[in-house]
């Protein structure tokens, strides 16, 4: 039993000394971070219109912004302000001037009426936090 315990303690830190190997290629530091020039976050749309849809659909959109700054862009947070807004992933890696990427959300629709929700971002921005909508009429069936 002690030797199976010692095997254990000994894969436990070779695996985690592998660990650390993985997935540094784009490490945060303070070189990203530049209050004098922060990145600019420009979106496509910063308000979703969706029109008109039947209770209990699901809307799906992907905000698709751009870095127009002069320093790397981090997105520190992206949150829904509900639970009716899912997020399907963001960048979690640094976006370069000039570079793209996309926020996809899932909004359920579970009550009628006209609905806006929104999402915040917060990121190394001046304003530090950005706000996405979605918005529509949610139609009883």
């Amino acid at each position: 039993m002690r030797n199976y315990f010692l095997i254990f303690l000994v894969l436990i830190t070779i695996v985690g000394c592998f660990s650390d190997e993985i997935n540094n290629s784009q490490q945060i530091t303070a070189e990203l971070i530049n209050p004098e020039n922060p990145p600019i976050l420009k979106f496509q749309k910063e308000t979703f219109d969706f029109d008109t849809v039947a209770l209990g659909s699901k809307v799906e959109y992907t905000f698709i912004f751009k870095n127009t700054g002069k320093s790397p862009l981090l997105l520190n947070s992206v949150k829904a302000a509900c639970g009716c807004t899912v997020l399907k992933g963001w960048p979690k890696t640094p976006i370069l001037p000039g570079e793209t990427g996309k926020i996809p959300v899932v909004l359920s629709t579970s009550r009628t009426g006209f609905i806006k929700k929104y999402i915040s971002i917060l990121a190394n921005t001046k304003p530090a936090t950005n706000r996405l909508y979605l918005q529509g009429f949610v139609a009883g069936i």
